[in-house]
């Protein structure tokens, strides 16, 4: 599996679940600038990447490897799938995760230069990754199913705050309008690529959102345990591939798979 969205080491509780459930997982983090790159002679830099890989083969004997990602550049986003696929071999699942609270916390400005910024690493990054790993699937279609994850954990907007004031009682974080947008486009993204790819026989595309109003479904390590489980039923049933129908539907945290009974999102 390729989990990426929420950088490592915060994606922690989700990596736990899938090492829980005998998945072998790839993450990814935050690429860290090299000013020494370019100085390096191509035998410094042929020796930097074999002590690489080996350091990542050994990292994955545990069962997850990190990767760097430069989520504004579509080939560091190529070596991300490709690194995965090379350490711990053709990727079956990826779960893109759209943290609403994880951003506010961490992109908190609203200013001119922050919009370029945020729409790369905020919507430019998962299209570009969910197209690279569907290009993929489709390539080495080996029969199996594979599944693709759109998970949207979401909190208020300033909107909704200002409709509902109790919302603003500290208890929650609010999403800035940066946030909000990239998310409607998240949603919209996720919506539509699922639509396409609701008759192709070789991928699921599955949708998840939590609802802010909801404080049952908070925890990373509660989403995670529950993705686990719904998505080896998915794996375990009888029809592996999902209805046209249901695969555009938003679905809730402790949904069934297969079940009678879905919690769905009307937008």
């Amino acid at each position: 599996m390729l989990f990426a969205g929420k950088d490592s080491p915060d994606c922690s509780d989700f990596i736990k679940s899938f090492l829980s459930s005998n998945r072998k997982v790839s993450c990814a983090c935050e690429a860290e600038s090299d000013v020494s790159g370019a100085k390096k002679t191509v035998a410094e830099r042929k020796a930097f990447m074999q002590s690489y890989e080996e350091e990542k083969n050994i990292e994955a004997q545990s069962g997850s490897c990190t990767f760097e990602w430069n989520r504004t550049s579509s080939l560091s986003t190529r070596s991300l799938v490709l690194q995965t696929e090379n350490t711990l071999g053709d990727i079956d699942e990826a779960v893109l995760y759209f943290d609403e609270e994880w951003y506010a916390v961490h992109s908190d400005k609203m200013d001119v230069h922050e919009v370029s910024r945020s729409a790369d690493e905020m919507i430019t990054s998962y299209q570009t990754l969910a197209l690279e790993l569907l290009e993929r699937f489709e390539k080495k279609n080996d029969g199996q199913i594979k599944n693709l994850v759109f998970f949207l954990k979401s909190i208020p907007s300033i909107s909704a705050a200002q409709k509902m004031p109790a919302l603003r009682n500290g208890s929650k974080s609010i999403a800035s309008p940066l946030i909000s947008s990239a998310s409607n486009a998240f949603i919209s993204f996720a919506e539509n690529i699922a639509a396409l790819y609701s008759e192709q026989s070789f991928v699921n595309i599955i949708l998840v959102k939590t609802d802010f109003y909801d404080d049952s479904w908070t925890k990373d390590l509660e989403l995670s345990n529950w993705l686990c489980s719904y998505l080896d039923s998915l794996n375990e049933a009888p029809s592996k591939k999902s209805n046209a129908k249901k695969n555009v539907q938003w679905i809730k945290p402790g949904a069934k798979a297969g079940g009678s009974k879905f919690h769905i999102f009307h937008f």
